[in-house]
């Protein structure tokens, strides 16, 4: 008998993509991680801090949970802070409050 690879989204189980709306979260296709603004069943849109992002579908991502899968996104985000047009002091404070909340 020979083992074949599963695809790592397919071990984990699918939630109400609308339930993540207000975290940040990192979609499982490409690993973007981004403040989820919207999600249903057939559309999403996500705020990250080179810009929106959006598509068709259901939406599979996680939350963040670590600061390894934030380092990234928290840099760019305390460099964006005297941009006068992008919330990067609101999103960073609600980055950490969630990852705060999974020590």
């Amino acid at each position: 008998m020979s083992a074949q690879p599963v695809p790592t989204s397919a071990l984990r189980p699918l939630g109400d993509p609308a339930a993540l709306v207000g975290q940040w979260v990192r979609v499982y296709d490409d690993g973007t991680v981004g403040l989820l603004l919207a999600a249903d069943d057939t559309s999403w849109s996500l705020r990250t801090p080179v810009g929106e992002r959006s598509g068709f579908g259901r939406l599979v991502a996680e939350p963040v949970t670590t600061r390894s899968q934030a380092g990234p996104v928290r840099r760019r985000l305390r460099a964006m802070m005297d941009d006068p047009g992008f919330p990067a002091s609101e999103d960073l404070d609600l980055l950490d409050l969630q990852l705060a909340a999974h020590p």
